[in-house]
């Protein structure tokens, strides 16, 4: 069961761990599609790689032995349980959830605008997509990374390095202890799940404006 932490952000900074993916490309792991009509369908999921994970998902259904390959176009998304090692070494389990959205662009040349999004932050106010486009040319950056912020209402925003500050002033202008941070060392583009979460938290619980707290799955 997940459990809410509240510290204050330099203990946050403090106890951070990283984790890194085991699940090699290929694996066969548990997972599921949902199909158009909402339903959860379990089964496996061949592991890919973050590109080609927007691209398609090879499934198989349980109790079946068919390998069926989806693009976003046929089904409304797909998860599966990955492998990840944290920074003392111990195995962990986690789902990595992705979601069909329409992109501003196609991940890959001539590809299509509507993917499968990797959702990084999925509860509260705010749900968090990452998406990746493919650089051709350019092997020090084979690839960019932008953010997509959907709010509970169903508006979709894109946030990038060129628009970072003015949007998230604005969709984060009622936590002045968050909104007074952006820009700063930890508050960064790269930090958006972070920040979604806190957010989030500081959304649900309603404690002081001015005072940062953050939120930490145990």
């Amino acid at each position: 069961m997940k459990k809410l932490i509240t510290l204050t952000v330099i203990a946050l900074l403090g106890l951070a761990t990283t984790l890194n993916a085991q699940t090699k490309k290929g694996s066969k792991v548990p997972g599921y599609i949902i199909d158009n009509s909402g339903k959860k369908v379990t089964g496996t999921v061949i592991a890919n790689d973050w590109a080609n994970n927007q691209i398609s998902v090879k499934f198989i259904k349980k109790g079946t032995g068919s390998k069926v390959t989806y693009k976003p176009n046929q089904i409304k998304g797909f998860g599966y349980q990955e492998s990840v090692k944290d920074c003392v070494g111990k195995i962990e389990k986690r789902w990595v959830d992705y979601e069909t959205r329409k992109a501003d662009r196609p991940s890959r040349i001539f590809g299509p605008t509507t993917v499968f999004m990797h959702k990084e932050v999925s509860d509260g106010h705010y749900s968090l997509f990452c998406f990746y486009v493919e650089i051709r040319n350019n092997v020090k950056k084979p690839y960019e990374y932008s953010f997509f912020i959907e709010d509970d209402k169903g508006n979709f925003t894109k946030v990038d390095d060129e628009n970072f500050k003015s949007i998230t002033n604005k969709l984060f202008k009622d936590y002045v202890a968050l909104k007074t941070r952006i820009g700063d060392k930890d508050f960064k583009l790269k930090n958006m799940d972070r920040m979604v979460a806190d957010y989030n938290f500081w959304k649900e619980k309603g404690h002081n404006p001015n005072e940062y707290k953050v939120a930490m799955k145990e």
